[in-house]
């Protein structure tokens, strides 16, 4: 069972920990996502962003950080993984429903974007399969990243 917990001064190390793949551990910007401890820094100082711990049962298995986007103008995943040791077990599409439907209830918002460098096919894949669009925009962050968008009147989180 995936859920979505707080990040506080219990498990934070365990979420800092946590990283994509094998080889990105320990680094402040993975190889295609902003590490969950750079995460949290900007989150700590950008009052919009609001960043849970993905647990399965017990154990810290991921990371999202959401909130609203001044940059895009709309409300936004800004950041969702699942440790690399976690990967293939369809935690991270569960993550993202859940992501999705908190959004809804906290903002009452109908639409939800998200963004990603276009080299992350497996992170396009996930998004597509629970119902985000390409918008065909593209956002300049430390590389570009591709702008997907979900629709909440469309589907049923």
């Amino acid at each position: 069972m995936i859920t979505l917990k707080e990040v506080n001064k219990q498990n934070w190390l365990d979420i800092i920990r946590l990283s994509s793949a094998q080889d990105q551990q320990n680094r402040v910007f993975e190889k295609t996502i902003a590490s969950n401890c750079l995460s949290l820094a900007q989150a700590s100082i950008e009052e919009n962003w609001r960043v849970k711990a993905i647990y399965h049962v017990d154990t810290p298995i991921g990371f999202t950080m959401y909130g609203y986007s001044d940059e895009l103008a709309g409300h936004e995943i800004c950041r969702i993984m699942i440790d690399y040791k976690f990967q293939g077990n369809g935690y991270g599409k569960q993550a993202l429903l859940l992501v999705i439907k908190e959004m809804v209830n906290q903002y009452n918002c109908d639409e939800i974007f998200i963004t990603f460098v276009p080299e992350n096919e497996k992170a396009k894949q996930l998004y597509l399969s629970v119902g985000f669009k390409d918008t065909g925009r593209v956002i300049k962050a430390v590389e570009d990243e591709l702008i997907f968008s979900f629709n909440s009147k469309n589907h049923n989180s």
